[in-house]
């Protein structure tokens, strides 16, 4: 109760001063839009009035100078006409900024965070293309307030920017050295208003100048970098990228300028190129962050950057082998200006063009996406060194690993339903995707996959690609699976092989050699008895014969248990109907149904067919009340064995006694299937197939 009265005022307090805050950002808003209508005409003003200063320090780049304006008359480009179109230029790059803005306070002015960014947006449309417009505001008459209150509003702004990139996308730090940035763009702002010539970065040379940007701007996107891997969500991550993309445009902008213009100072650059330069370098910061802020999940920005990283090496791999084949060519002909030079340049270029941008796009996309445009090559060589693998499961752990190597997929892991254990590479760190693994239309596992950052999603192509994985990987645990089940059963054959071994040695030890022992025992008592008392002898001759016939039938019992004599006595159809006359009685009728002849069957199938049928017939004559059983045999490929009877059925619920679990497991043995109905009082249906092998 005391926590809520407590947080409620200052809940409240924290609304009244936003609310403040947001009045004071539209009365800033109204006196820069002021500015920005008065700078205009002045900047056009500037733009057409040269600096004869020797120093060149005119106080803005945009200044034509002596040798900008004999660049234009070699260009056959009026003053007039140069100042127009970079007044037009310059203007709509703000407008764009000034739209930004506008459109950030509407809708996200419940933050002081984007409250910041919207000032941000609207300070840079009103200082224009690189403070361009501040400059232009010399050939204007405002009042000395007004001047001091705009230089105090557009000299921090670069340090804004930085913190605003620094705080984004939820506005808090992350971590002490997040302020390196900052003091670096602070140092920036003090190069470009230094008047020294040493020091501002206006008179460096390219080399210098691009070492120094990339260094400020590095550290900003080092920043992002960690806090991208170590604590942003996916909404977050997206619209980072965003930020980082507006903010590596203008650095690769600055790096192919440098290219081109190489080592000339830069008021010997065409006045037309440097501010279509600069403006460019200023526009992509302003769209970024108001598409990372309002509509980030408009475009797929993982695309967009592919695409750019693509087009953008292209090109300047294009520039260096357009400038190399002239440079040769022009040495070899000694002629610069050559136009056959110039035009078979082209002709190399156009040629190189098609391959050169396939070859770097494939090369961008593995970096990215790994390989999940190319699935039949993937499966092709999934397949390949799946044959070289020994084991299944050394395959099963080579198809994840290459798998997660392939698709550059943070964890990548197959779940088996016979086991408890996962096969798995890498680290799940998010709710993973599921592609279930089926074979003969049976599910017997299922392949998981996450994606390569928190909450994101995978696309149709990470999915195609995972699910033909899906269906080897189906293939290799069905492989995997029988080979378990193969040694299990070896495990089975040999431990049943002992078992039968120790009892066929238990009831040959203690059951016939006692018995052997004891009838020798008494042949010999019977000798001696019998020539002087052969009615002693008599009598053990007579228990000598009784022992031996019961030994007897303890030798025949344990040879039955090894096979039924009957089989080879008569043979398995006629040992069936043996045994159904047997327990054929007047209260239940046993028909057999069987094929005329039987073809060669292995011993183990006719065993395992006769004590089927043994045990099913047995059941229905203890339990089933039945009035009539009929007994079925089939060949179809298999050995299809079919007992039914209309008896009162098994109850429900009813738990397997010896006879049933007997009939399973002999069917388990030899990789059958077993299948048992019943209903209660509408009998019951064993329905049996076993392999012919």
């Amino acid at each position: 109760m005391s926590s809520a009265s407590h947080a409620t005022p200052t809940h409240t307090h924290n609304q009244r001063l936003l609310r403040w805050v947001r009045r004071l950002w539209l009365l800033l808003a109204g006196f820069l839009f002021l500015i920005f209508l008065l700078a205009i005409p002045a900047t056009y003003e500037m733009l057409q009035t040269p600096c004869l200063l020797e120093s060149r320090d005119c106080g803005s780049w945009a200044y034509p100078t002596p040798e900008s304006i004999a660049i234009l008359e070699q260009s056959s480009v009026s003053l007039q006409a140069a100042a127009l179109y970079l007044i037009g230029l310059f203007t709509a790059v703000s407008v764009v900024f000034w739209i930004v803005g506008l459109l950030i306070y509407h809708y996200r002015r419940d933050r002081w965070f984007t409250l910041l960014a919207a000032h941000l947006m609207i300070l840079n449309g009103m200082g224009g293309t690189s403070l361009v417009f501040i400059s232009g505001l010399t050939f204007t008459d405002l009042p000395d307030w007004m001047g001091i209150t705009v230089g105090l509003l557009t000299v921090p702004m670069y340090q804004f920017l930085s913190l605003f990139f620094l705080l984004f996308p939820n506005g808090r730090f992350y971590g002490r050295w997040s302020f390196i940035p900052f003091i670096l763009i602070c140092l920036n702002t003090f190069f470009w208003i230094v008047p020294n010539p040493v020091l501002n970065i206006q008179y460096w040379s390219p080399t210098a100048s691009g070492m120094w940007l990339t260094i400020v701007f590095g550290s900003h996107f080092l920043v992002q970098i960690i806090r991208y891997r170590k604590m942003y969500t996916h909404s977050e991550r997206q619209q980072t990228k965003w930020i980082i993309f507006g903010f590596s445009v203008p650095v690769v902008i600055l790096f192919i300028s440098g290219v081109l213009i190489g080592d000339t100072p830069a008021h010997q650059v065409h006045p037309i190129l440097n501010g279509t330069l600069a403006s460019m370098v200023y526009l992509p910061i302003g769209l970024s962050i108001g598409i990372g802020i309002l509509r980030y999940r408009l475009w797929d920005i993982d695309v967009i950057i592919n695409r750019t990283l693509s087009f953008g090496a292209l090109t300047g791999i294009l520039i260096a082998v357009y400038a190399l084949v002239v440079t040769t060519l022009s040495q070899l002909v000694q002629d610069d200006g050559n136009f056959v030079v110039s035009l078979l340049g082209a002709g190399v270029i156009a040629v190189l063009f098609q391959p050169l941008r396939q070859r770097l796009q494939n090369i961008i996309n593995r970096l990215m996406f790994g390989r999940r445009d190319e699935p039949l090559a993937v499966m092709t060589e999934l397949g390949a060194s799946l044959e070289k693998m020994l084991s299944p499961d050394a395959a099963l752990l080579h198809l994840i690993e290459m798998t997660a190597a392939t698709l550059r997929l943070p964890y990548v892991g197959i779940e088996r339903a016979d086991t408890t254990e996962r096969v798995a590479v890498g680290n799940l760190r998010d709710e993973p995707v599921r592609f279930p693994l089926v074979y003969q239309g049976q599910i017997i596992g299922g392949l998981i996959a996450s994606s390569r950052s928190p909450g994101e999603t995978l696309n149709a192509a990470d999915r195609l690609v995972l699910e033909g994985v899906a269906r080897q990987a189906s293939a290799v645990v069905h492989a995997a699976r029988l080979t378990h089940d193969l040694q299990v059963s070896r495990q089975e054959i040999l431990t049943t092989r002992e078992e039968e071994r120790r009892r066929l040695r238990r009831d040959l030890h203690d059951g016939l050699g006692p018995a052997l022992a004891t009838l020798t025992l008494q042949a010999e008592a019977a000798r001696e008895w019998l020539s002087t008392n052969p009615d002693k002898s008599n009598a053990l001759l007579g228990e000598i014969i009784a022992g031996s016939q019961s030994t007897l039938a303890e030798i025949r019992r344990i040879v039955y248990a090894l096979r039924p004599p009957a089989l080879d006595d008569l043979g398995l159809l006629s040992a069936i109907q043996e045994q159904a006359r047997k327990l054929s009685n007047n209260d239940l009728k046993i028909v057999i149904e069987t094929p005329e002849n039987l073809p060669v069957l292995p011993a183990a199938v006719e065993v395992a067919t006769y004590r089927i049928i043994q045990e099913g017939l047995t059941n229905v004559t203890r339990h089933a009340r039945a009035r009539t059983c009929k007994v079925s045999l089939a060949i179809n490929g298999h050995m299809d064995i079919a007992i039914e009877d209309d008896g009162v059925g098994i109850p429900t619920p009813y738990r397997a006694g010896v006879g049933l679990k007997s009939i399973y497991e002999r069917v388990d043995e030899l990789g059958g299937s077993c299948q048992i109905e019943s209903h209660p009082g509408m009998g019951t249906r064993i329905r049996v197939s076993l392999p012919r092998r």
